[in-house]
């Protein structure tokens, strides 16, 4: 399974591994009772302490998304307390906030910040139609 960390990004190294394993689940890619990779197994795929990874398991299970099995591993949650779909929902919610946020930051209007979604869409589709 692959994870990537940006470094340039200033989110903690915990956190971008949560949003990873959320848009996987969100998106299909991890299904309930599919199994995680280790926690040393992803430390050293990231080069990373292995507390950072324990830090977003544990994150994962506080938010009823993964569940740890004592020598066997971390699994998706079977019941999820939040479905795919709401998960999913959260995330482009909070995708919008980034760019409506980092929009004003820099001086945009809403109706900017629309145009330019809507450009960025209308390009997507094109290259969709090729």
């Amino acid at each position: 399974m692959y994870f990537r960390l940006d470094n340039q990004s200033g989110e903690a190294f915990y956190r971008q591994i949560v949003e990873q394993v959320k848009y996987r689940i969100a998106a299909g890619q991890l299904q309930p009772g599919q199994k995680l990779p280790s926690i040393r197994e992803l430390a050293a795929e990231l080069s990373i302490n292995t507390r950072t990874v324990v830090k977003a398991y544990e994150q994962l299970r506080a938010e009823g998304l993964a569940v740890m099995q004592q020598g066997q591993g971390v699994f998706v949650t079977e019941n999820q307390a939040v479905s795919p779909a709401d998960l999913r929902q959260a995330q482009i919610e909070e995708m919008a906030k980034r760019i409506f946020s980092e929009g004003r930051r820099i001086g945009a209007s809403k109706e900017e910040i629309m145009h330019i979604i809507k450009q960025v869409e209308d390009g997507i589709q094109e290259k969709s139609n090729e």
